[in-house]
C-alpha cells in the first residue's frame, strides 16, 4: 500500500526513533527538575526572610517595649520601696520615743533612725528623676516631703513639692495637700506672701471637696501658725480669727475641734516671747 512506511532500513529507522524519544524524555526531566529545584529554593528563602522579619519584629519589641516597660516598673517599685521604708521608720521612731522618757534613750534612737530615713529620702529623689507623674502619686511624695522638712533639707523638699504641685491627674483633696505644703515650704525658705498664696489655693481646692469642713479648719490653723512663726502678726491674727470660725462650723466634729484647738493651743504655747502676741481669741477657740 502506499502509505505504508518502507521496509527498508527499518532497523535504523527504529533505532533513531527510540533515540529521539529518550532525548526528549531526559530533555522534559531535567526542565521538571530545574523547576522543581526553583521552587524549592524560593520557597525556602521566602521562609527564611519570614523567619528573620519575624526575629526582627521580635527584637525590637523587646528593646524598645518590654525592657523599657520592665525597668519602669522596677524604678516605681524602688523608689515605693524607699518611700515605705521611710514611712515605717518614722513610726517606728515614733514608738520608741514613746516607750521612754528617757532624753539618753531619746536621743539614741533618733540617732539610729536619722540616717536609715535620709538614706531613703535620697534613694528616692534619685529614682524620681526617672520617673514621669503618672508614675508618682501625691501620698508618697507629702511622705518625702514630709521627712525632708523635719531634717531640714529644704532643698530636697523644693523638688517634692514641685513633683506634687505638678500633678493634675489626683483628687481635689490631695491637690490642696500639695499646695498647702508648697505653703508651707515657701514659709520656711522666707517667702510669706507665697505661702498665703499657695494656702489660699488649697484652701480653695477643699471648697470643692464634700465634707471637708474639717480639713478646712485644720488648713486655716496651720496657715494662721505659720502667719506667727514667720512674725506676719496682722495676718496672723486675722488668720486665727477664721481658724477659730472654721473649728466651730457645722459639720465639724467635737473630737475633731477639741484636736484641732488643743494642737493649736501646744504649738501657740511655744510661741510665748516671739515676735506676735497671743490671740486674744484663744479661750474661745478652747471653749465647745
Amino acid at each position: 500500500m502506499a502509505d505504508e512506511m518502507p521496509l527498508q532500513n527499518g532497523p535504523d529507522a527504529v533505532v533513531a526513533m527510540l533515540r529521539s524519544h529518550e532525548a526528549r524524555i531526559a530533555k522534559l526531566e531535567a526542565a521538571d527538575q530545574t523547576t522543581t529545584l526553583k521552587r524549592l529554593t524560593t520557597s525556602a528563602t521566602t521562609s527564611a526572610l519570614i523567619f528573620g522579619l519575624i526575629l526582627t519584629i521580635a527584637s525590637l519589641w523587646d528593646v524598645f517595649v518590654s525592657k523599657p516597660e520592665a525597668d519602669r516598673i522596677a524604678r516605681i517599685s524602688q523608689f515605693n520601696q524607699a518611700v515605705n521604708s521611710a514611712a515605717k521608720t518614722r513610726q517606728e521612731l515614733a514608738q520608741a520615743l514613746n516607750q521612754s522618757a528617757d532624753p539618753n534613750y531619746q536621743l539614741a534612737v533618733q540617732s539610729a533612725a536619722t540616717p536609715r530615713i535620709l538614706t531613703d529620702v535620697s534613694t528616692a529623689r534619685a529614682m524620681l528623676r526617672d520617673l514621669t507623674d503618672a508614675d508618682v502619686g501625691i501620698p508618697q511624695l507629702i511622705v518625702l516631703i514630709s521627712e525632708s522638712f523635719t531634717t531640714g533639707d529644704m532643698v530636697a523638699a523644693k523638688d517634692f513639692v514641685g513633683r506634687a504641685v505638678g500633678k493634675t491627674d489626683a483628687t481635689p483633696y490631695l491637690r490642696s495637700e500639695a499646695k498647702r505644703y508648697e505653703g508651707k515650704l515657701n514659709f520656711a525658705t522666707g517667702s510669706p506672701g507665697a505661702g498665703r498664696q499657695s494656702y489660699q489655693e488649697a484652701l480653695n481646692l477643699l471648697g470643692t471637696t464634700p465634707g471637708a469642713e474639717g480639713q478646712v479648719a485644720y488648713d486655716r490653723g496651720d496657715l494662721a501658725l505659720a502667719e506667727f512663726f514667720a512674725g506676719s502678726c496682722d495676718n496672723a491674727t486675722a488668720d486665727f480669727t477664721s481658724f477659730v470660725a472654721a473649728v466651730h462650723a457645722p459639720g465639724v466634729g467635737l473630737q475633731v475641734r477639741r484636736q484641732l484647738a488643743a494642737t493649736a493651743s501646744n504649738q501657740l504655747g511655744q510661741m510665748q516671747g516671739s515676735k506676735c502676741p497671743l490671740p486674744p481669741n484663744l479661750s474661745a477657740l478652747l471653749a465647745d
